[in-house]
C-alpha cells in the first residue's frame, strides 16, 4: 500500500527537513502539542513512528511518504526508510548536521548551543513540542528542491490550506507520489533561507 502525509512549512531553513550526505531527516518541528499544562505526544513524527498505527499504515511494510509544501509549491517528497527515537538520533547520528540542536545529558534530551544565537528552537514551548514528537524520520529516497521548489498544479486539491496535515492512501496517494517524483532533476538544491533567525518551522 502507498500512503502520503502532506503538510505546509512556514519556512525552509535546512533544519526540518535537513538534507546532508544523501540523507533527509525530520528530527524537530512537526512534534507534539501543549494543552493547558499537559504535553501531548502527537504530530507527524509521532503519527508515523509510534507502534500504535493511527492511520492504518506501517512504514516498515507500506510505502509511506511525506510531502512538504512551501509557499504553495512542492518543497520535498521523501519515502520514510527508517524511524528512530530522538535519543538514538541525538546520540551521534546528528553530528555535523544542521538539525543537531539537541544533546543527551544524564540520559535526557536537552537543547544544546548549536544555532542558539540565531534563536532557533530556543523557546521552552517549542522545545517541549519538539521532544513530544519522540521520533526522527529518515529517508535516503527523496526529492528535495529547496529554493527551486516547483508548482505542481495537479496537487492543488490535495494541499492543506492551513497548518494541518492531510493523509492520503491508495489511489490518491499514488497520484500525488507519482506527480511529485516527476520533479526529480537529479540535482542538489539549497534551502530557501538557511539559518533564518526566526527558526520558523512547525
Amino acid at each position: 500500500m502507498k500512503a502520503v502525509y502532506v503538510y505546509r512549512l512556514t519556512s525552509d531553513t535546512g533544519l526540518a527537513p535537513c538534507v546532508k550526505n544523501g540523507l533527509l531527516t525530520l528530527a524537530c518541528c512537526k512534534g507534539g502539542q501543549i494543552r493547558g499544562e499537559k504535553v501531548i505526544s502527537t504530530g507527524l513524527r509521532y503519527r508515523i513512528g509510534t507502534k500504535r498505527k493511527q492511520d492504518g499504515v506501517d512504514y516498515s511494510a507500506d510505502d509511506v511518504y511525506i510531502l512538504g509544501i512551501f509557499q504553495d509549491k512542492m518543497l520535498y517528497i521523501a519515502k520514510v526508510d527508517n524511524v528512530i527515537t530522538m535519543e538514538e538520533y541525538y546520540n551521534g547520528t546528528s553530528k555535523g548536521r544542521t538539525d543537531d540542536i539537541y544533546r543527551i545529558n544524564n540520559g535526557k534530551l536537552e537543547r544544546n548551543k548549536w544555532l542558539q544565537n540565531e534563536k532557533v528552537h530556543t523557546e521552552p514551548g517549542r522545545i517541549m513540542r519538539d521532544l513530544a514528537g519522540k521520533y526522527v524520520l529518515l529517508s535516503k529516497d527523496f526529492v528535495y528542491l529547496g529554493k527551486d521548489a516547483v508548482d505542481v498544479r495537479l496537487l492543488e486539491k490535495y494541499i492543506p490550506r492551513y497548518q494541518e496535515t492531510k493523509f492520503y492512501k491508495n489511489k490518491d496517494a499514488e497520484i500525488i507520489i507519482s506527480e511529485c517524483l516527476k520533479c526529480d532533476d537529479g540535482k542538489s538544491h539549497m534551502p530557501t533561507t538557511p539559518f533564518r533567525k526566526s527558526g520558523g518551522c512547525r
